[in-house]
This record gives C-alpha cells, structure tokens and sequence, in this order.
C-alpha cells in the first residue's frame, strides 16, 4: 500500500461506521437467532398491531417454529428455549400467555397525548417482556422479576420502581445511576429514569436494524413515535428460515457502504482538519474487511480500527500491518482531538456487525453456521476456515463489480452528499440531507437485489453440502436451493423450478465470465390491459371489482413485483362509461384540461401511479392512481420536485373523486396500503407539504 498517500487521506470521523451499536446478544445466542427473534416481535409489537388475541400469538409462535425446525437438530432444543420465555405468561405457546391489553391494564387517561405516551411505554415493556431481555441487576432484576408476576399490570410500574427505591436508598451497593436522584428528593425524575434505562436496549438494536435496511423510518431509528414501516428486505427477514436469514444479512452487508448518506457525523467541531475535501467514502467496506482477513490470516482490533476501517478501497499489493506503521497513524489519528476517532468500543461493535453471520465461534451454534469461517478473540479475529473464506472475496469481489456498475450514479450522490455534510459540520454550517438522495439511498438499501441474494444463497448451499456451483451442479443446485431458501423464493416469485433454474444459468454466466448485462438492464412489465372486456358492466359492477382488485396483495414472477393490469382495466373502463358520455372527452385529473379521441374513438387517458409502482412499491389500487394527459405525466416522472408542486395541488379539483393528495394518503393508510418510505418520498418529491405529512402521521 502507498503508506505516505494514506497516512495523508487519514480524517477524523472518516472511517467503517453505521451506527456505534452492535447485535449485542450474537455471542450467546447463535448467528442471528436474536436478530430473528428481535425483528418478528418489534414488528408485531410496534409496527403492526399488538398482540391482542392468541390468533396473532399463535402466529408468531408459527413463524419461530418454522425457524427452528429449519435449524441442524442439534441446535433445535437450545433454539427452542431461546425463542419461547420459560415464564408461563410470556411463553407464546402456554394458555396463560399475556395479552397486550391485559399487560397494559385498562386506565381512564385525561387527554389523548396521556393515552399515546402510556401506551407507547406500554409497548416498550411488553417488547421486553417477550424478548425475556434486561435485568442483570438492581433495579432491573427487581422489575423484570415483576414483569412475569401472574398480576402485573403495567400502570404499576412506577410503584414497583418506587418501592425499590426505597429499600434501597440507604444501600450503598445498589446500583443506579438515577438512585441520588431519589436521595435527592427529585422522585419523579429518578423514578422516570429507571423506568426508561429498563428499554434502552430496544433502540440500540433498532438503530441497526435501521441502518441494515430491515424497517424504515425517515429519521436515523431512534424516534419512538414515528411512522415506520417494514421494508421488503424486512418481510423476507420476518419469513425467513436459518439458512436464509444468514443469506438476507450478507446481502444487506454486500450493500452496504461505509457511511450511507443517512449517517450523521458529529464531533467534528473542535477537530483540527487541513483539507476537509479529502473526506471519501468506500463503496465495499464488508469485501474490503474480509479481503484484509484473507491476506493476513487474521488481524487484530487494533489494525481494523486504525488501518481497515478507513481505507476507501482494498490496496492490490495488500496492507501493512506492522507495529511501526500503526503507531504512525495512530499519531496522527491523536493529532484530530476527537474522542472517537480512538476510542476502541464503537470500532469492536462495528467489526462484529460485519462479521456476524461469518463466525464459527459463537457457542450456541455448536459449528453449524455454514458459513462460518472466522472466529473473535479478545485480541481480534483469525481465519479458522481459508478455503470458505478464499471462495467469499472470490464471489464477494464479483458481486460488488456488479455492484458498482448497476449503482455507480447512486454511490456518486451518496458520496458527494455525505462530503457535503462532513464539509458543513467541520465548518459549523448548517445542515440539512437532500431528500431526494436520501429517499434513493433508502430505497436501494431495503430492496433485495436478484443476483446478490442468489449467489449468496449458492455460497451458503455449496458450504452446506460441499460442493461446487458449476454448468454439471445446475440442478442439484437447483433442488438444493428450493429446498433450503423456500420462504425467500416464495415471496420472489421463484417458486417455480424451471424460472429459479434459468435464474441460476444466468447466475453460472455471471460467476464465469463477470458479465452483468441481465441484471444492468431493468426488467419490465409488458403485461397490456384490455378495457373491451368491462366495457359492458354495469358503473356498479365495476365500481365493485375496483375496490375488490384495490385490496389485493401483490404478486410476484421471477422476483419481479407485477402490475394488477386487470386494475388499470377497471378504472378505465369505469372513466369512459361514466365521464366520457356521448363522446364528450375525459379531462386530466392534474391540469383539468380534455385530452383527445382515439382511432378506436375513445378519449385517450394515461394513467399515473402516485407512489411509483417499481422503486417504492406503490400500491395497486385507485386512490394512487391519477388519469392524467400526456404532458402532466411526463412532468410528473420528469420536472425537478420543486415545479411539481403546483400540479399536486390541482390534484383535489380536477380529480373525479374530488380528493386532495393528502385525502388519498390519509384513506390508503388507513387501509394499512401506505408504508413509511413511500409517504417520505412523496414529501421529498413536492406531493405534501411538512404540514400535510404531520397531519397524516398522527392517523399513523
């Protein structure tokens, strides 16, 4: 490596971090058991419904079982134990499980805001309850011994924190950091504070889960009350077995840059910079890590945290790891006066979020983790399996090519966003994201991407079975894939065994020959919509089959989502039949105007998607769906956001329905149609306002 170039590259705050907090639970509870168990409850608890009646139980209880029978039988008794709490009531398969609203208790509130802030702590606790996690001492051993009490209810909370403190106030072993408080006579605060230490944890592994793409919310995570969804790559997270969660992670590490544009760098104020424009970024930060794993046969935490984690890429001639070098740059790395840029704990964690998923250690795993190829010491790691590991870069190198061919424009904004940020807050100048790249950055990160996620799932079949994806392997590969990543290919819409089969011929020509022509070219829809077939059905007929197609679940056909045509069928049938009378021409629901007859004699119409269909999932049903003119269309798909506003706001009286954009959000909510990341693009792209969108979040 050209040391003297990297040693001059070398900024405070400029190295591998998404967020200082690791899965914290991965050494004692298997490779990714507790990220499973953490996403499938948060998900329950707080972005879906609550755990109000044993059928929703009963249907987690389905979803780890099938996660556990998934798993080698060794590992099956353990995983048990892990997924379903000893305690009676917090043991999802027992008849005297707790439900929500017998753990949150029934109390009369004085406002509304009372009712949400309760409840909200409420959902924080009952979480915990069925994680089973927290109270290693003091007063969290006192609550969490409460929590499993046959007659707790959550509205005694306060006083079951109350009462240790008072047996405690004298004790000078107790421990709290919030015990002076109540010495002090300032009760409230004390009593507050411990209530909240209990669940800090909860935001710590969602912030990971944030970063990782698994749910979105438009801030970094860390907001309580706020309009999250599950993304796609969550969905296959929630479905998937042990196999293909391991498959779904490396995916989302592959994806991974090493500061995504949704990062917020801080500290930088009092830092001593010469050249703030040197700040850069690296695209591949995981094959960057295990590229150094390979070429050292192991390095230490000391070398990760001062050499790896801020090389912008991978050096051809290797990396130098020696004592000499290191203190180097740990010199100059002192030189910055930021506490984080030496300080080792954030380093481990961001080190261990990586090679999660690739350690053979980790002691509930008992070796079964296919993948596992490295273990993590006190000192760092070393390579316990080469040959896995050669085979990885080898595939890895591969993938992140494709990578940067398929996404290069996207890196080339986050990139220049992130600088722009680094530039702002070592100068003190104010900072606001892009919305616009900030959306995209989202948008890419919580998709899966077809040929990343298949050839992964090849590497974890060919280190399963031992053997080798080749043109003589295709089918074994083939009905070994189907069977152990079923949950995944259902859900993509490879189920069938001849359309995965010609995936993974294209997959083969990829491994061959780094040729990515398939995948570079976006896949569309040519699926045509024929309106001759409603055009006899009554206005009543089709006003019900609108409403019945506009509830259905989407589909999908080799990975790709498909357009309910029959849908867009409908409305324009609808339209013609009753707005289009005796010839009179249909008029754009954007600018009002009549469009033109057609040669078959129909006013011509196209038709809109609000939330675009492709990138950001949009639903198939007629409240995002806008008839509009030919020009407003292009307009919409193509003006700058700033000049679409005015065509948004035309949308209430031009509309057959008379609803405005915000109407049609608010009904789409409420038919739980609308996800986070698709009502944040629509603030970024001039459809609502920041008032419209706060007023839509609090029905959410």
């Amino acid at each position: 490596m050209d040391k003297d170039q990297f040693l001059e590259n070398i900024m405070p705050g400029n190295y591998f971090i998404t967020k200082s907090m690791e899965l914290t639970k991965s050494q004692n509870s298997g490779t990714l058991w507790y990220t499973k168990k953490f996403l499938v409850l948060y998900y329950y608890v707080f972005l879906n419904n609550n755990i109000t009646t044993l059928s929703v139980a009963k249907e987690i209880c389905s979803i780890f079982k099938n996660y556990i029978n998934s798993l080698p039988e060794a590992l099956r008794e353990q995983a048990e134990s892990f997924f379903f709490v000893s305690k009676d009531t917090a043991d999802l398969r027992s008849e005297n499980f707790k439900l929500f609203g017998d753990f949150a208790g029934q109390i009369q509130f004085e406002d509304d805001n009372s009712k949400i802030s309760y409840y909200e702590s409420a959902k924080k606790y009952y979480f915990a309850f069925l994680m089973g996690s927290g109270g290693q001492s003091g007063v969290n051993r006192w609550i969490k011994d409460h929590l499993y009490q046959p007659d707790f209810c959550y509205s005694d909370i306060d006083e079951i924190i109350k009462e240790w403190a008072e047996n405690n106030a004298i004790n000078p072993e107790a421990t709290s950091s919030h015990l002076q408080n109540y010495r002090n006579g300032n009760v409230e605060a004390a009593i507050t504070g411990m209530r909240n230490d209990y669940m800090a944890f909860i935001r710590n592994e969602r912030q990971v889960l944030f970063y990782y793409g698994f749910f979105h919310s438009k801030s970094n995570g860390s907001n309580d009350m706020e309009f999250s969804s599950l993304t796609p790559i969550g969905e296959l997270a929630i479905y998937s077995n042990f196999y293909e969660l391991i498959a779904i992670w490396e995916h989302q590490k592959i994806k991974m840059i090493s500061q995504p544009v949704n990062i917020e760098i801080r500290g930088l104020e009092n830092s001593v910079i010469d050249n703030a424009d040197l700040f850069a970024i690296n695209i591949d930060p995981y094959l960057t890590i295990i590229q150094s794993l390979s070429s050292t046969n192991g390095f230490s935490k000391e070398v990760y945290q001062y050499i790896i984690s801020r090389l912008t890429r991978f050096p051809s001639e290797g990396i130098d790891v020696s004592q000499s070098f290191i203190d180097q740059v740990k010199d100059k790395v002192n030189s910055f006066n930021r506490n984080a840029d030496v300080a080792t704990e954030d380093f481990n964690k961001e080190l261990l979020k990586y090679v999660l998923g690739i350690r053979s250690d980790l002691a509930s795993d008992n070796g079964c983790n296919p993948l596992g190829l490295c273990k993590w010491n006190n000192r760092g790691l070393s390579v316990t399996n080469q040959n896995k590991l050669d085979r990885l870069v080898e595939v890895y190198t591969i993938l992140c090519n494709y990578k940067n061919q398929k996404y290069r424009e996207l890196f080339q904004n986050c990139s220049a966003e992130i600088k722009r940020q680094y530039i702002c807050n070592v100068s003190s100048t104010a900072y606001k994201i892009n919305p616009k790249i900030k959306i995209e950055w989202d948008m890419y990160n919580i998709h899966p991407d077809l040929l990343i996620l298949l050839s992964v799932m090849i590497l974890v079949l060919e280190a399963k079975e031992s053997i080798v994806f080749s043109r003589n392997t295709l089918n074994p590969f083939v009905d070994g894939i189907m069977s152990l990543c079923p949950n995944i290919l259902k859900l993509i819409g490879l189920s069938c065994k001849a359309a995965l089969k010609n995936e993974l011929k294209d997959t083969l020509s990829v491994f061959s020959d780094s040729v990515f022509d398939k995948y570079l070219t976006e896949k569309e829809d040519k699926s045509g919509a024929s309106i001759e077939t409603y055009l006899n059905e009554s206005l009543a007929d089709l006003e019900q089959k609108i409403k019945n197609n506009s509830s259905l679940q989407p589909t999908y056909n080799d990975g790709v989502r498909k357009r309910n045509m029959v849908l867009i069928g409908l409305i324009k049938s609808y339209n013609l039949q009753k707005y289009a009378v005796g010839g009179a021409l249909l008029k754009c629901e954007c600018c009002g105007l009549p469009t033109f007859l057609t040669y078959r004699n129909e006013s011509y119409m196209e038709y809109h998607h609000l939330i675009p269909f492709g990138e950001f999932d949009g639903p198939d049903h007629s409240l995002n769906i806008l008839a509009v003119c030919p020009m407003c269309h292009r307009k919409l798909h193509f003006l700058k956001p700033e000049d679409k506003r005015p065509l948004y706001c035309s949308v209430a009286g031009n509309s057959y329905n008379k609803l405005s954009i915000e109407e049609r959000l608010t009904e789409l909510l409420s038919e739980h149609k609308l996800k986070s990341y698709q009502l944040e693009f629509l603030l970024a792209d001039n459809a609502i306002d920041e008032t419209e969108y706060n007023r839509i979040l609090k029905i959410a």
